[in-house]
């Protein structure tokens, strides 16, 4: 997720969230947020880990890295569930869940098919553990997460690593 979607984000939940709900916003096919009641009596613990992080100085090891590795997961869970990508193409998750189910991207998914189809990729996404074959999975290296993709290396840097370093 871009920065501007994060942003995005905090400013509709900010706007559109009202009391007693959770809110769902997607930014696919649109913008869009639903309030979704809690059960009554649901309590939130907020914790202060009093763990600092400055994001100026570690976005690029820790936040960007993330957004790196999510996307270069989308693309091998595409390529493992033969779904059309594009060879620069940056597909999200979630646009690998609406091909998936062959989503119109004039109209929102609903609540109950979305749950239904992440039911369904809890079940997919097993083809994302690397083989190695030992039974502990720790990840992968980024080798052979330029491997999974299908990409070559210098594929790789241009769709996932250029912005990152610019």
């Amino acid at each position: 997720m871009s920065d501007d979607h994060l942003s995005s984000m905090d400013q509709a939940a900010s706007v559109v969230s009202n009391a007693s709900s959770a809110l769902y916003i997607t930014f696919y096919p649109e913008l869009g947020a639903t309030p979704l009641p809690l059960p009554p009596k649901a309590v939130f613990v907020i914790a202060n880990s009093l763990v600092v992080s400055d994001k100026a100085v570690t976005a690029k090891t820790n936040y960007n890295l993330r957004v790196v590795e999510t996307l270069a997961a989308a693309r091998i869970l595409a390529k493992k569930l033969n779904l059309p990508v594009g060879p620069t193409e940056k597909i999200t998750l979630r646009e690998v869940v609406g091909r998936l189910v062959q989503e119109e991207k004039s109209s929102e998914m609903s609540l109950e098919k979305l749950e239904e189809t992440l039911e369904r990729m809890a079940r997919e996404i097993e083809v994302l553990k690397p083989e190695n074959g030992d039974g502990v999975q720790l990840g992968v290296t980024m080798e052979e997460m330029v491997k999974m993709t299908g990409l070559s290396k210098e594929e790789f840097d241009q769709v996932y690593l250029s912005w990152v370093t610019s």
